[in-house]
């Protein structure tokens, strides 16, 4: 008798300050959630951590899993956006060792590392083959079919270090997973929030520390940028200001955010709002540049693109603080929502309420988790 495939898939973010980890199961009209656990005031750089902070990190995820009770060992795990580089390249038509030859080439002028340092992927970007963009492995390059209506291929490269990658392949060993599959944030918060959504779209995942700002076209991610600077700085700026604890300052900035008709203690010049609408400030620049470099098509769109952003959506624990997303909108002059992650995994009715108020957190564990 044939032993049944298991499919059961655990998809494990390793924040700057929070592990996440999220089970699914597929079913027969996509995936449903199994179980979740997250641990919060979790501290770690894994750039610059040695190996008694990578053990340290490794049972923390075996205890996240122990207490979530999942059922399955197989994850998924994504590098974090700022330490995969990016880029879009432009190649004559060729196949197999030539294009290969053509992509090391290009890469090896505008990645700053050797590359045999580097574990590096590429993939053709085509009509055919846009949408398995998707669920392509870190370290692995997947085949497409070639355009025919071009002579050139435009061709996504990613790189990180095989440092970074040994890394991360040895925490997942102490912890006790079987890593099937490690991606990059980028590719798991377009899976989890856009989805094959047309257009051209923005996604902007303010974490704790670190800001990602991606641009999608048609459902193909293709640039990413990342900022040093996220909620943990706003929270920071309302406990230097106002000289109270960081706990305070959190719970005021969740509670109050920069809601329109606060109350005169607190919105005045020196008032909550107005202080995280400054300590917002590194954020809405570093977005303005990033959508005027791609109107400017110094991003290189496509033929089909027009070059302006449709719609932001907003993803990460800070994409909770109420009033962000209307606030970004009318500075920016651009839609912006909130994105709901849950949307592509069937979960109870009556968990809902409580997965709401968490959804925009587990963004890339979610995105990991429908990877296969």
């Amino acid at each position: 008798m044939f032993e049944k495939k298991e499919t059961n898939i655990l998809g494990v973010d390793i924040g700057t300050s929070s592990i996440k980890v999220l089970e699914v199961a597929r079913v027969k009209n996509g995936h449903a959630l199994v179980t979740y656990g997250f641990v919060e005031d979790f501290q770690r750089d894994l750039h610059n951590i040695g190996k008694e902070d990578s053990t340290l990190t490794a049972q923390a995820i075996r205890s996240v899993v122990a207490k979530a009770r999942c059922t399955t060992k197989r994850a998924s795990a994504a590098l974090p956006t700022y330490a995969v580089f990016t880029s879009l390249i432009t190649v004559p038509q060729l196949a197999g060792d030539e294009l290969d030859s053509a992509v090391h080439w290009e890469a090896k002028k505008i990645i700053p590392l050797p590359l045999d340092e580097i574990v590096l992927d590429y993939k053709i970007l085509n009509p055919k083959t846009e949408q398995s963009l998707l669920k392509m492995p870190f370290g692995k390059k997947e085949e497409g079919s070639h355009p025919h209506t071009d002579d050139s291929l435009k061709i996504l490269i990613t790189g990180a270090a095989k440092e970074t990658v040994q890394k991360y392949t040895e925490i997942f060993q102490m912890s006790g997973l079987n890593l099937v599959s490690i991606e990059t944030e980028m590719f798991a918060l377009s899976r989890s929030i856009v989805g094959s959504q047309p257009g051209e779209i923005m996604i902007v995942e303010i974490g704790a520390a670190v800001t990602d700002i991606i641009i999608m076209q048609n459902g193909v991610p293709f640039f990413g940028r990342s900022l040093e600077h996220g909620g943990a700085g706003i929270t920071h700026a309302i406990t230097n200001s106002l000289h109270i604890a960081d706990k305070r300052s959190e719970q005021l900035k969740r509670d109050i955010g920069i809601r329109a008709g606060t109350d005169a203690a607190t919105n005045g010049s020196g008032g909550i709002p107005t202080i995280i609408k400054t300590a917002l400030e590194p954020i809405v620049h570093e977005i303005r540049y990033t959508m005027d470099l791609y109107k400017s098509h110094t991003l290189t769109p496509s033929a089909q693109a027009s070059g302006t952003i449709e719609k932001i959506i907003l993803t990460g624990g800070t994409a909770l603080m109420p009033g962000i997303a209307e606030f970004l909108s009318q500075t920016l002059d651009v839609r912006v929502f909130v994105g709901d992650p849950w949307s592509f995994i069937t979960c109870p009715p009556d968990l809902r309420p409580v997965l709401e108020t968490i959804g925009p957190k587990f963004s890339v564990s979610i995105g990991l988790a429908l990877r296969e």
